[in-house]
């Protein structure tokens, strides 16, 4: 049987919504439209209330999980395009990753931050923030 990288996606979503209350998706365009490559489609209406659509600001969803996940719930982040991720920076790097490290209060969130996907747009939105990602301690 064979499975593209999106189904597979869309499907351990929602494997994870099935299996635990408190897990729950946010991001721009998650709910009715299915998100951007569509990793959420139909998940809305499986479940009413926990995939929902954001503001268009990364830096507030950002915020919301970690609240969120500090009050023991479970985000999963998506954000449209990774590119966008670094309006989010601030949230991620200095709240989300350390946040275990200096308070011992865990911070589990999941982001999503697809990358590339349309050629015509590939300037704008191709960056890839996985190696960055790496050097900060907590974000893995």
């Amino acid at each position: 049987m064979s499975i593209t990288y999106l189904d597979a996606i869309r499907e351990a979503q929602e494997k994870a919504l099935a299996e635990d209350e408190r897990v729950f998706i946010y991001g721009q365009d998650v709910g009715a439209f299915g998100g951007a490559f569509k990793a959420t489609k139909n998940l809305a209406q499986k479940f009413p209330g926990r995939v929902i659509d954001s503001p268009i600001s990364e830096d507030a969803m950002m915020g919301l999980a970690v609240g969120a996940a500090i009050g023991g719930m479970r985000p999963i982040i998506e954000m449209q395009f990774a590119d966008f991720s670094t309006t989010g920076f601030n949230q991620i790097v200095n709240q989300a990753a350390t946040l275990h490290w200096r308070t011992t209060v865990p911070c589990p969130i999941t982001v999503r931050l697809p990358c590339g996907g349309l050629p015509a747009a590939v300037h704008f939105i191709a960056k890839a923030w996985r190696r960055f990602t790496r050097i900060i301690l907590g974000s893995l």
